[in-house]
Parts: structure tokens; C-alpha cells; sequence
């Protein structure tokens, strides 16, 4: 997701924000050749899961989840011939702004473009699919069997926890085809709940689990640690850590994203702010010289030499760092 920001509009604004938005694909892509639905799967339980709740991303620990791939390839598949099958998942934490659920792999880029006729009418059955009340009465069915917690698309957002669309920032305005990507217009962004992340929600296993909340941050840290398991209770809600004044950069930097379980093979910003903090060339890609940098100081600091960033690794290269 290309930074998330959720603006609500009520009665006439979201009116007239839907109107220009329709306006927009008309005047830009033409009438578009109703497309499928992707196949529903036989043997569905009438227990169903209730609407996803927001579980904000906090883990930095982007690899493929099973339920994000398996949807992500089922609407690949079933549009192939509509919109071909590209689609992307992970993305380096600190390159998508300060928070995507694309950082923990539970968010969909699917490569489908409002001004291709075809491309267009892929999105629209899919969306359909998804927010469609199904034969027993369940409202945006779809979308509570496979985890969605909100979906990006043509300027706008949907929601779960309301089940409305609303003006994505500024997009029903921003006509340029210089904003087609911030606004969503060239793919459908769809982050899951971490139970529709991890492939166990109805639609894939026909049994309904409880919420899963994902993985809780320490109060000292602003991330938590990798995904191990199922977390049923919820979080505690601590404030965001700060540098203290007067700190320098590096320290700032390490601040924003302590707590990340950057390693090996990991690019990005939050790569760069261990690299200046253990002194190697920050070039954002963590490779062996990182490495072993980071095993040097957790030598240093008696710590296991994973040459990894781990919770007590961060908990003391931000006490060394001035």
C-alpha cells in the first residue's frame, strides 16, 4: 500500500466523491464486459466469520503468507485472461511509509488498471465477489471468509469495519495519470487479517477460528518480532518510542525502527539505520559485511553472533548509540 490515509466523508462529500471517481473511469476507459466471479468453494459452513477487525501492522517481517498467496493467485488465475497475473506482496519495511501490512506479507498489490477496459472489469467483478451478500443473508460474505480488512482501488477505500467506501486521500480530485498509483488506479491493494494471512479463515479450512492479532510489540521497541504464532488475547497499546532531543540521526533512525527483525538479504531504510549505527557502508542492502558488523557487536555485548537483528541486539545498539 502506498501510504495509507484514511479520510471519512459523510452524506453529500461521499456522494459527490463516488460521482467523480465514476466520472473519471468513463471518461478515461469506456464501457468495460462483465467479467466472472472467482469459483466459490462447495461445502461452505453457515458459521461465518464476523468482519475483520483493523489489526494495524507491526511486525517488520515481509515474507509470503500462505492465505495472502493462495487469494492473490486465485484472482490471478480466474482473471488471466482479463488482466494477466501480476501481483507483488512484500515489500522492504521503512519503502511503502511508516506502517503497510505489506511489511508483515499480509497485503495484495494486484496489478489491475482502471483505464484498461478489460483490467477494469476484472477489478469490478472481483470487488462484487467479494462485497456480495450471499444466499443466507451474510453481508460482504466474500470478505469475511477470506480475512479482508480493507480493500484500495480507483481512488477510493472499503473498509471492514464499516462496510463503506470511502474517498481515498484526495484521489476523487487528482485525475492526473500522475497520480494513478498513489490513488490506486493502476492495482486493487487488499490487506488481510492475520488469520486470512496465514490461510485459516472458512473459505479455505470451512471452520471459523478466532481473531488472531499477530505479533505484540515490547513497550521500549516500535516493532515487534517476527510472526511465531497464533495470538489470541490482543496487545497492550504502549506510545510510540521517540529518540530523546538533541539526538543525532543515526540514533532517530534506529529509534523508528527498533525492534524490526531486519536480517540478511533485507533492503531498505531500516537496513540503513543499523548500518550507520555499526559502522559499514549504508548502502540499504543488508548483506555480509552487515553481517559481520552485527556479529562484532553482539560479541561485544555478549549477545549470540547471529550477524540478525533480534530484540536484545536492538535493545543494546540503541543504548551504545550517542
Amino acid at each position: 500500500m502506498l501510504r495509507l490515509v484514511y479520510t471519512a466523508v459523510t452524506g453529500i462529500a461521499l456522494a459527490l466523491g463516488f460521482f467523480a471517481a465514476l466520472l473519471f473511469v468513463a471518461d478515461h476507459a469506456g464501457a468495460a464486459t462483465p467479467a466472472p466471479a472467482p469459483a466459490t468453494p462447495v461445502g461452505l459452513p453457515i458459521a461465518i466469520e464476523p468482519p475483520a477487525a483493523y489489526v494495524e501492522q507491526t511486525a517488520c517481517d515481509p515474507v509470503l503468507r500462505p492465505g495472502t498467496v493462495r487469494l492473490a493467485r486465485l484472482l490471478a488465475n480466474t482473471y488471466r485472461s482479463y488482466s494477466g497475473t501480476s501481483w507483488a506482496s512484500t515489500y522492504g519495511c521503512g519503502t511503502d511509509g511508516p506502517r503497510s501490512e505489506h511489511y508483515d506479507g499480509r497485503a495484495i498489490d494486484w496489478m489491475v488498471g482502471v483505464r484498461d477496459t478489460r483490467q477494469r472489469a476484472a477489478a469490478t467483478a472481483a470487488i462484487q465477489w467479494l462485497l456480495a451478500t450471499d444466499r443466507a443473508g451474510n453481508r460482504t460474505a466474500m470478505a469475511r471468509r477470506l480475512g479482508v480488512m480493507y480493500l484500495i482501488w480507483n481512488n477510493r477505500m472499503w473498509g471492514a469495519w464499516d462496510g463503506q467506501w470511502h474517498e481515498y486521500d484526495g484521489c476523487a480530485t487528482r485525475t492526473s495519470r500522475a497520480d494513478d498509483n498513489a490513488c490506486h488506479r493502476t492495482h486493487i491493494h487488499i490487506s488481510l487479517s492475520w488469520n486470512g494471512a496465514m490461510g485459516r479463515t472458512s473459505f479455505w479450512t470451512k471452520r471459523v477460528s478466532p481473531t488472531d492479532y499477530g505479533p505484540c510489540r515490547p513497550r521500549d521497541l516500535n516493532w515487534a518480532y517476527r510472526y511465531s504464532a497464533p495470538n489470541y488475547r490482543g496487545c497492550a497499546s504502549y506510545p510510540k518510542v521517540v529518540a530523546p532531543s538533541g539526538a543525532s540521526a543515526t540514533k532517530k533512525a534506529l529509534g523508528t525502527y527498533s525492534g524490526a527483525a531486519v536480517r540478511r538479504g533485507w533492503n531498505g531504510p531500516a537496513v540503513t539505520a543499523v548500518q550507520r549505527a555499526v559502522l559499514v557502508s549504508a548502502t540499504g542492502s543488508y548483506g555480509a559485511a552487515t553481517v559481520a558488523a552485527v556479529q562484532g557487536f553482539q560479541r561485544r555485548h555478549q549477545l549470540i553472533a547471529t550477524g540478525a537483528m533480534n530484540v536484545p541486539t536492538w535493545r543494546a545498539l540503541l543504548a551504545a548509540t550517542r
